[in-house]
């Protein structure tokens, strides 16, 4: 193993780029480099790197690609180590270690503070319902495995919760991977019988079985799955002219050659009908969910996509359609979800 480098830059270079391809440690020996990146409100956000201060460990570490760009202000001198290089370096430095563990800490409370903001949440309430919030913010932006992994440790822990039925029903729901109810009332806290702080203490002194890894750390922004995350979180953020603009040429792809490309596909074609019928555009959201149902007779939405055919024809003021489609919807499995109960009412009031 060589040992780490010393690289020499000029005023405006830059050392890498947002998205490029992690490989190289670097420490700040002389000189000014600013860190350019956007926060998860979608602010430009600027950070001077200090002199004798790591950057790039992250992305290079988790093998993923940067997440800002390194500019040079003034002549600067790095010291440049390979990632084997970084390991063996601070592998007896416990001291360095607790450092960045401390710096990675902030960073995450700084974005867990970002993310509560966004979701227009305030100050943590107790465990139960933080609990709950976590696994629907989870299942709001499709990471079911995630969701359901957390709608069940809600069951476990707190069987007698208020949010027990609610738990159990979007358990099923998320373990189907079937889209976040649109019918069901927002979570808001009401307390909770079983959240004695003694059962987050147990919850944290057991060792829980993690989830299957879903991260799309890993996953190409360029690639089908890349683009459909992107208009996903845009869809998310009721962004839906952004999403619709991302999601739809992947509807039409027909490279794919994995089967989560192919899954990526599918949810495009399905979003775009939920985009279309979040602006009320009824005529064109019957059209992408026919299409949706025809392409995918058997696909993992198809519920759902019968579901919003039906409230579509009820906009469009076509009732004896509406009732064929929610009758059919209280036909397919699962028979006792809140799709189902939903599509029984709307059938009684339309038949009145």
């Amino acid at each position: 193993m060589a040992g780490p480098i010393i690289r020499n830059y000029k005023s405006g270079s830059i050392v890498y780029f947002e998205k490029d391809k992690a490989e190289d440690i670097y420490v700040l020996q002389k000189g000014r480099v600013i860190l350019t990146f956007t926060s998860v409100n979608g602010n430009e956000l600027k950070e001077d790197v200090r002199l004798g201060e790591f950057f790039g460990v992250k992305s290079a570490l988790g093998r993923y690609p940067r997440e800002e760009t390194a500019q040079i202000l003034g002549d600067a001198s790095l010291l440049v180590f390979k990632v084997p290089e970084f390991e063996k370096f601070v592998s007896n430095k416990t001291h360095l270690i607790i450092k960045m563990l401390k710096v990675f800490s902030s960073q995450l409370r700084q974005v867990h503070r970002q993310l509560r903001e966004i979701l227009g949440q305030g100050e943590a309430k107790n465990p139960a319902f933080e609990l709950m919030n976590v696994a629907e913010v989870f299942y709001k932006n499709g990471n079911y495995d995630h969701a359901a992994y957390a709608f069940q440790q809600y069951m476990k822990h707190y069987p007698d919760g208020n949010y027990a039925g609610r738990a159990k029903e979007l358990y099923d729901s998320a373990s189907r991977n079937a889209p976040y109810p649109i019918n069901i009332p927002p979570l808001t806290y009401q307390g909770d019988a079983g959240s004695k702080a003694s059962k987050l203490q147990d919850m944290l002194r057991t060792p829980a079985e993690a989830p299957k890894e879903t991260s799309t750390a890993n996953i190409d922004p360029n690639s089908i799955e890349g683009q459909f995350q992107k208009g996903l979180t845009l869809f998310k953020a009721n962004q839906l002219d952004q999403a619709e603009t991302i999601l739809k040429p992947l509807c039409d792809r027909e490279d794919t050659t994995t089967q989560d490309e192919e899954v990526a596909v599918e949810k495009s074609l399905f979003h775009i009908g939920l985009i279309l019928y979040k602006k009320n555009k009824f005529d064109a959201c019957f059209g992408s969910f026919s299409n949706y149902v025809k392409k995918y007779p058997k696909g993992s939405m198809l519920k759902e996509a019968i579901y919003h055919l039906a409230l579509a024809s009820e906009a469009l003021n076509e009732k004896d359609k509406a009732k064929a489609l929610f009758n059919k919807v209280t036909l397919l499995p699962p028979a006792d979800d809140s799709m189902t109960s939903t599509a029984k009412t709307k059938l009684k009031a339309l038949s009145t």
